[in-house]
């Protein structure tokens, strides 16, 4: 442990959902870490880019007005030092461009950032859950992220486990998220039965392991190009490919 890394006992981290209060120590969060660090943003240079690191910070603030995003805090600093953007998806008509291609046509105001927005989508488009599942609604965890300097602490895994207990407690009516969708009152939301992630990276396939989740799909990061190369080739190979998990809940 290095002289200023901060030590941590589990007690020292609670998870609450996502409050605006703390909006600008959850970007540094994704600035610190996400956008440096995870293998997509890699594969699409958002770390080199930092047009699309604003882009896509809009997205997270986009999404975390539903209430469904979680966040970790030190509690004896007060600081943020992890985040789960997560979303609730329903299935779009075919003529209907999903929440996060709409994203990417008008809000993308770069080709990097625009490559990761294509990622998702192709991710999300390989395998249809809702129809395979039968679910009309599922809660997908987006973008995970914990400070460098607390790496190791298991923040990734609370994130993903209090990820689940929130879906879990929509499902049963128990919390509702803050903003309920245009014309839904919150009592009459769709509720999630299910969730999903797609894990970039062996540590958060390892969370998604501990957490209880099950492989549907694994694609390899070569698959995907941006800017004549392909992620992989940026990624190189630690990290080989991506996986599709589910949680029922």
């Amino acid at each position: 442990m290095g002289p200023n890394e901060p030590t941590v006992s589990t007690g020292d981290i609670e998870i609450l959902r996502y409050d605006d209060r703390y909006r600008e120590q959850s970007m540094e969060v994704l600035r610190k870490s996400f956008f440096l660090h995870e293998m997509v943003c890699i594969g699409a240079e958002v770390d080199l880019t930092p047009q699309a690191q604003k882009d896509l910070e809009q997205l997270c603030l986009d999404v975390a007005d539903a209430g469904v995003s979680m966040i970790a805090r030190h509690v004896p600093s007060d600081t943020i030092v992890g985040v789960s953007f997560n979303v609730l998806q329903t299935p779009s008509g075919p003529d209907d461009a999903n929440y996060f291609e709409q994203f990417r046509d008008n809000k993308c105001t770069n080709d990097s950032s625009r490559s990761l927005m294509q990622y998702m989508i192709t991710m999300d488009a390989k395998v249809n859950l809702f129809e395979r599942f039968n679910v009309s609604c599922l809660l997908e965890i987006m973008f995970l992220a914990t400070l460098p300097s607390y790496e190791g602490h298991g923040v990734g895994t609370k994130l993903v486990r209090e990820s689940v207990r929130l879906a879990k407690e929509l499902k049963s009516g128990k919390a509702v998220p803050t903003k309920a969708s245009a014309g839904e009152s919150s009592g009459t939301f769709i509720k999630p039965q299910l969730v999903s992630a797609n894990f970039t990276s062996r540590i958060s396939q390892r969370v998604g392991e501990k957490v209880g989740f099950t492989i549907i799909n694994q694609v390899p990061h070569s698959e995907f190009v941006y800017n004549g190369r392909t992620y992989s080739d940026r990624i190189g190979p630690e990290h080989p490919f991506s996986i599709l998990v589910v949680k029922h809940i």
